[in-house]
């Protein structure tokens, strides 16, 4: 019933598009989960998606893993497996709380094997409460065809790009948000198709080596980031895994 009433809320959007205190909406003020700013960064303004819909939906999964990792919600052992957390009470956000529980049920598993469980029916609720804050548009598909999700509020895009392009670019020093963005875009190998190399004066080869430096950076210390930095290794070995696999049957 607890996760019934979650994914209600969630697709209603009765939590995310307000802050309380301040009586704005949450995404402007830049408090969109990872996994959020993630999504509208590979949306084009047409709705279609600059990474692999194989890799996407595993990459939507591991952005909430590193999310619960920093909030001291998931823990992950010294043999990378999941281990119950310090404090395994619910964050507040229905998204995260239901990915939280399924961690949690899986404690003893390495968090790639947990991964796609979580990434089930992620993509859409994640729209739909982007949606709900006026940030994208749903168009519902017909004959079978799949909805799209037309970005419908640029500059909210434009604000998650220049956060991780000024990362990527060197010109900020890279956190859990930017960290975690630009390893997910990295593991998706979405890099050169969000941002084109000619913008950053390199070549693509060089973009991708840069992409890469900096998502292995040791940029953070403790407990915490270590946590952060085995849900990013988890996350991106199972979009790399999911990338190649759906390479591989197309040329076959």
């Amino acid at each position: 019933m607890v996760v019934l009433l979650h994914r209600r809320a969630a697709r209603r959007g009765h939590w995310c598009p307000w802050d309380g205190a301040s009586e704005q909406p949450r995404h402007r003020l830049g408090r969109m989960l990872i996994s959020e700013a993630f999504l509208l960064l590979i949306t084009t303004e047409n709705g279609k998606w600059l990474a692999s819909s194989q890799a996407v939906p595993i990459a939507l999964a591991g952005g909430l893993l590193a999310e619960l990792a920093a909030n001291g919600r998931v823990a992950v052992d010294g043999r990378g497996r999941l281990a119950p957390p310090a404090d395994p009470s619910p964050v507040g956000d229905p998204i995260l709380d239901q990915a939280l529980e399924t961690f949690l049920q899986n404690v003893g598993k390495k968090p790639k094997d947990v991964l796609g469980t979580v990434a089930k029916g992620l993509g859409d609720e994640l729209y739909e409460r982007l949606a709900t804050a006026g940030i994208v548009e749903i168009h519902r598909g017909r004959f079978l065809r799949p909805n799209r999700f037309p970005v419908r509020n640029p500059g909210a895009r434009e604000r998650v790009w220049d956060d991780v392009a000024a990362v990527l670019g060197g010109t900020a020093a890279p956190d859990l948000r930017t960290g975690t963005l630009l390893g997910l875009t990295q593991a998706a190998g979405a890099v050169p198709a969000i941002f084109p190399p000619e913008r950053f004066d390199m070549s693509k080869k060089d973009l991708i080596v840069r992409a890469k430096q900096v998502t292995e950076r040791d940029w953070a210390s403790g407990a915490v980031s270590r946590a952060v930095h085995d849900a990013q290794v988890a996350t991106m070995a199972a979009v790399t895994a999911a990338t190649t696999a759906a390479t591989t049957a197309a040329s076959g």
